[in-house]
């Protein structure tokens, strides 16, 4: 018994210790973003809220953050509509193909982003859009369209489809069924599906990277400026984005409860 409580204790501990080395570096950049001063490390000498207001006042992060909401806005919307589409096909019809579809659906999510930027550069140079906002869309599209197509399958796929004939039957068009059957249904799975759409885009640097180094986007700033200036509002920033990745993800795995959608389905 004496070895088991031993054994016990030391797993927790050692887990302990882990978790904090892994939290540590997040604490340390949350107390230099709240530095009174001008450098970049410990002790802080003060706290303040100046590197968060200065964001706001510099004219080149203002000109990142919007073109970083615009660009994941769009990347959104355009990976619902292609997402939630292709997913009630492979969902609900049988087509020859329909697995060839449902791999390739997903594709992006299983590549490496590296392979996946450099194949899209070569396509969208040819296409002359490599370097504007249009090809940053076109990659983010492509990247976070297999959340849509996989929460939102796991979604139909949990909506009895008994209920779609029974409506078919009494002469309901498909998009009076999507209206006012399925939608509710899946809407809180296009809802967790989108919120993580959103923060993936906003805060992707690599296909930024590749396909749009002409547009200022908040990763690509935050990696320019590394080059020449260690500055507390790179803390800053990081700390908001740092927040706003968690509080969207656990929003999402809240509207994936909801939506009854389980880890376990999801990672399946």
């Amino acid at each position: 018994m004496r070895k088991d409580w031993l054994a016990d204790t030391g797993l927790t501990a050692i887990g302990l210790v882990m978790l904090v080395f892994v939290l540590a570096p997040v604490f340390v950049v949350l107390a230099v973003s709240l530095s009174a001063g001008e450098s970049f490390g410990m002790p802080i000498g003060g706290l303040s809220l100046r590197w968060y207001a200065e964001i706001l006042r510099d004219p080149q992060w203002r000109t990142a953050v919007g073109n970083s909401v615009t660009i994941a806005l769009i990347s959104t919307m355009a990976a619902l509509a292609l997402g939630v589409p292709a997913a009630y096909a492979v969902q609900r019809m049988e087509f020859p193909g329909r697995n060839i579809i449902g791999a390739l659906a997903i594709s992006p999510m299983v590549l490496p982003v590296v392979a996946l930027a450099a194949a899209q550069y070569l396509l969208l140079a040819r296409l002359h859009l490599s370097g504007t906002m249009a090809a940053v869309v076109i990659a983010h599209v492509i990247y976070v369209m297999p959340f849509v197509f996989v929460i939102c399958g796991l979604g139909i796929a949990s909506v009895d489809p008994r209920i779609e004939a029974a409506a078919f039957s009494l002469g309901a068009s498909r998009a009076t069924v999507f209206r006012t059957i399925l939608f509710p249904n899946i809407f809180p799975s296009m809802t967790a599906s989108a919120l993580l759409c959103f923060v993936s885009s906003f805060d992707e640097l690599v296909l930024a990277l590749f396909v749009g180094s002409g547009v200022r986007t908040v990763p690509l700033t935050i990696m320019g400026e590394l080059k020449y200036e260690l500055k507390p509002t790179i803390a800053a920033l990081s700390t908001s984005l740092s927040l706003l990745t968690v509080g969207m993800a656990f929003a999402a795995l809240l509207m994936m409860r909801r939506s009854r959608i389980s880890l376990a389905r999801l990672v399946s």
